[in-house]
């Protein structure tokens, strides 16, 4: 089964994820209109997706239960933007993802262009036994990260480029019987070779930037606290850290500040809010206050700047 959808706003790359059974959180971080291509196809056993951003977004939560997730840049190295994945900038040629036990936690570049193969450990660890490949017993793979050597990378990468141009010009190919075996005959081979290289390098990336733990609790407390209103001094007495520190750690990890990380999530949430309104029944500016802006003027000149519309064209479409 092969799929195209646009999305025209964060909530609606959400709700393609939820559709695909992984619920996360996504944040835009670059003002301005959001678009985003998504490409989906099923070719039992595997599901893979490619996902096109013209904005900077933050992402967290769980990844596909069951599945083991491998992820790559689609652009080619030296020309895309690095991604950041649990505070570590990725090398050209890696792969990220594959840890089902860690949550997702990824800031990509804006004009990103990422590709997603999913696949049970179950069904890999069949094609791997016909192929004489050695596996972990479970099928998975103990690291989160594997950087591969330039010539492998490149064969994954310019495979499934390929392939999702075939799906974004011709889809109806992938729906013959003999082209889905083909394709599966040659990309699980690619896939299984990327992983076991990988694995054997046993090349350890670079350590995650200091200060990543405070992060993720900050961002915890923010996630659970939508409503409270804060100040840096005292968001670092909440979760007993520095200024410093703090400020530090959201600068290495996001590229801004925790109290403008905290805007952007706020904004995120009246977004949500008013995108799911009755417009006829819902005062923007209550639902603003809600949030803690409670200067009008300043929170739709926010709003405007960083989502490209005004809340009440928001509010209008919503709906829609």
């Amino acid at each position: 089964m092969v799929s195209h959808l646009h999305c025209s706003s964060i909530e609606q790359l959400e709700a393609v994820f939820r559709g695909a059974g992984q619920q996360l959180e996504l944040l835009q971080l670059d003002p301005g209109l959001f678009e985003a291509q998504v490409w989906r196809l099923q070719l039992p056993p595997l599901k893979l997706m490619r996902v096109r951003l013209n904005r900077a977004i933050h992402t967290q939560g769980m990844k596909l239960p069951g599945h083991l997730t491998v992820s790559l840049s689609l652009q080619a190295p030296l020309v895309a933007q690095p991604v950041r994945s649990h505070g570590r900038e990725l090398p050209d040629t890696c792969l990220f993802g594959m840890d089902n036990k860690l949550e997702v936690h990824v800031h990509t570049p804006a004009r990103s262009d990422l590709g997603f193969v999913m696949v049970a450990p179950e069904e890999l660890r069949r094609w791997a036994a016909r192929l004489g490949v050695e596996l972990p017993e479970d099928g998975c793979i103990a690291s989160n990260w594997l950087q591969l050597d330039a010539q492998r990378y490149e064969g994954l990468r310019r495979y499934l480029v390929e392939l999702f141009s075939l799906i974004e010009q011709r889809p109806e190919q992938l729906e013959r019987p003999e082209l889905a075996r083909l394709v599966l005959e040659d990309l699980i081979p690619l896939l299984l070779e990327a992983l076991v290289h990988g694995a054997g390098l046993q090349r350890r990336l670079l350590r995650a930037p200091a200060r990543l733990e405070l992060v993720q609790i900050a961002q915890q407390w923010m996630a659970e606290h939508p409503f409270e209103p804060i100040t840096l001094d005292a968001l670092c007495r909440e979760i007993h850290v520095g200024r410093r520190s703090l400020i530090q750690g959201f600068r290495d990890h996001l590229g801004l500040g925790p109290m403008a990380y905290l805007k952007l999530q706020r904004l995120h949430g009246v977004r949500r809010l008013l995108v799911e309104a009755q417009p006829g029944q819902t005062r923007i500016t209550e639902v603003a206050a809600t949030w803690g802006f409670l200067n009008p003027g300043h929170f739709a000149r926010d709003y405007r700047r960083l989502f490209g519309e005004r809340p009440s064209e928001t509010l209008a479409a919503g709906r829609r």
